[in-house]
């Protein structure tokens, strides 16, 4: 029987050799890299203008984004206004034909209670006139 001890010891010892291999075959995979990418080259490329290449892609790319982002800003500024007036423009049209439309009802109303009292004022009348007969 192992004790706890052991056990940890074992399994450092395992871990210690998991990460030299992992490392040893790192090594030989950039090496091999290396010579692939250096073939006819007397040495590798300049790190630093490696570096400096990379940042001065990414600083295109976000001025891009940067530029697409203000241009999509921008219209959607202009078509919110352009929403925003023509929802101003229906209101005020609604608004006027409620208006209108309200004044027709009114105007109906009036005529027909106006019709309506001149009809119930002959139809009395005509019963005055049927019963004094």
């Amino acid at each position: 029987m192992t004790t706890p001890t052991d056990q940890f010891v074992d399994i450092a010892n395992r871990s210690q050799e998991a990460v030299t291999t992992a490392v040893h075959d790192w090594a030989e995979t950039v090496q091999s890299l290396a010579s692939t990418v250096t073939a006819g080259q007397s040495q590798l490329p300049n790190l630093h203008s490696v570096v400096d290449q990379y940042f001065d892609f990414a600083d295109k790319v976000l001025t891009s984004q940067r530029e697409f982002a203000q241009q999509w800003a921008s219209a959607t500024v202009k078509a919110t206004e352009a929403v925003s007036e023509q929802v101003q423009r229906a209101t005020q049209s609604v608004t006027a034909r409620t208006a209108n439309g309200a004044e027709a009802v009114a105007d109906n109303a009036a005529e027909t209670a106006r019709v309506g009292g001149a009809q119930a004022g002959s139809n009395l009348r005509a019963a005055g006139n049927t019963s004094n007969n």
